[in-house]
């Protein structure tokens, strides 16, 4: 499993053939770029350059038509609502790209409630795992490629510091400050 992609050819392949819309929004932690298929979201990432945002998306399906897929305005919209005045984030159709394990993890992450945190450790726990396998839960949350929706950025380490984050730390201390995390650990 890589850091920031599965390893597998999953997502390489993923949506092959397959349309996928896309649209880019302003919120309070720059741009996000939203990428939604028939089924439901397949993207949320977020950045500082919409020309990045979508080699990544490029990158990350590439067998996909990228541009020609359902409108994710709806979500973008609301997904922008959540992080301007954090109005709660409806229900969204999601479909999500990973292992069965990452899977797993990104479930674990989505129990997690609004405004609490649990380190790697506990929620390898949370799936029966050991301890030794909170790494392999960190890399999973690495390669969820739906920001936001699927919470990650509730992840944090062993010592409650904020660890790893694909869109930066201070992302994820602006997110987990907006719901009212206190962190004791800021560096």
């Amino acid at each position: 499993m890589g850091l920031h992609r599965p390893s597998s050819n999953a997502r390489r392949y993923a949506h092959a053939g397959r349309p996928i819309g896309v649209t880019c929004t302003d919120s309070p932690l720059g741009r996000v770029l939203v990428a939604t298929t028939d089924t439901g979201l397949c993207a949320v990432y977020l950045g500082d350059d919409d020309t990045a945002l979508l080699q990544t998306l490029y990158a990350e399906f590439p067998a996909a038509h990228i541009g020609s897929g359902p409108a994710p305005k709806a979500a973008a919209a609301a997904i922008a609502a959540y992080l301007c005045d954090q109005t709660p984030l409806p229900v969204l159709s999601l479909d999500p790209v990973g292992t069965s394990f990452q899977r797993l993890v990104w479930q674990a992450l989505c129990r997690i409630p609004y405004g609490e945190t649990r380190t790697y450790r506990q929620l390898a726990g949370d799936l029966s795992l050991p301890a030794s396998a909170a790494r392999a839960v960190g890399q999973a949350c690495a390669a969820n490629s739906l920001a936001i929706v699927i919470p990650c950025h509730r992840a944090i380490g062993a010592d409650g510091r904020i660890a790893g984050f694909r869109w930066g730390i201070a992302r994820k201390q602006a997110l987990l400050m907006g719901e009212g995390v206190f962190l004791p650990y800021l560096e």
